[in-house]
């Protein structure tokens, strides 16, 4: 039995935000797990063969944002999600990226 195409919002909806130190790799499984899929479901979205996107979590270089951008898409995650997963794969890179500043409204 299937467990309902809500499922994974529901599962969202009561899951803890992710760790300060979980890498952009590590949520990337959390919404995998969370969608009842595996890894091998991310080659059709980055429109590549499986055994790349093995080799894609096998490395430590810093995920390329059309990857982000193909998981976000794929997850269809919400835009708190979203731009939190953006966030962690620029800083990964290596972007000097400040939170506090992009939170910052104009007096």
């Amino acid at each position: 039995m299937s467990p309902g195409p809500r499922a994974a919002a529901v599962r969202a909806a009561l899951r803890g935000a992710a760790p300060a130190n979980a890498s952009v790799r590590d949520m990337i499984r959390r919404y995998c797990r969370e969608h009842g899929k595996d890894l091998a479901c991310l080659a059709h979205a980055w429109n590549c063969k499986v055994l790349s996107v093995w080799r894609v979590f096998g490395r430590k270089r810093p995920l390329l944002p059309r990857q982000v951008e193909g998981v976000i898409s794929l997850f269809q995650l919400d835009e708190f999600d979203a731009n939190d997963l953006r966030l962690r794969a620029a800083r990964e890179a290596g972007w000097q990226i400040d939170p506090s500043m992009l939170l910052q409204e104009d007096a």
